[in-house]
């Protein structure tokens, strides 16, 4: 009964990160995308992001206010500098210092996504990877970035939509 137990607690904290890293880490987006945005994390009080975008996202959305198939984002997510007190410190300008690269995810979009996915949560054809600094890939729970960018289906599921073609 207590293997049981065992088992099933590693299944519930691991299953979903072996969910499927099925979206890889391009290794030239520094050079080949373009970097689109960078701003003070709104989805956490003490982080920054860069986005980045392929030539596929570049190129818009198609008439329905879709992004194309084979477009791809790349976020990276940084820790930012802080005070001898902790709390976030900013720069003149009232805007976070980036410190450390935390983590890089990954949002590609791809025909076949929604149909072989093996999430409950919908984000139609757009699925996500999340990778170490070294390019490793992360041990990080992808239903939680499905389920963060779940709401946002008038966007195509992709918070930083407006400031993109």
């Amino acid at each position: 009964m207590k293997s049981n137990i065992i088992l099933l607690l590693l299944f519930v904290t691991f299953g979903a990160n072996a969910d499927d890293q099925r979206v890889s880490l391009p290794g030239n987006y520094k050079e080949s995308f373009v970097e689109y945005l960078s701003l003070d994390r709104v989805q956490n009080h003490d982080q920054f992001i860069r986005l980045f975008a392929n030539d596929t996202a570049m190129a818009g959305k198609n008439t329905k206010g879709e992004f194309l198939n084979g477009s791809v984002l790349v976020a990276e997510v940084y820790s930012v500098q802080k005070n001898e007190d902790g709390t976030v410190k900013k720069s003149v300008l009232n805007r976070r210092i980036k410190d450390k690269l935390l983590l890089i995810a990954i949002m590609e979009k791809q025909a076949n996504f929604a149909k072989t996915s093996t999430s409950k949560i919908n984000t139609g054809n757009w699925d996500f990877g999340a990778y170490k600094p070294n390019g490793k890939a992360a041990s990080k729970d992808l239903d939680a970035c499905r389920a963060c960018h779940t709401p946002l289906l008038e966007s195509d599921f992709v918070f930083s939509g407006e400031h993109l073609p």
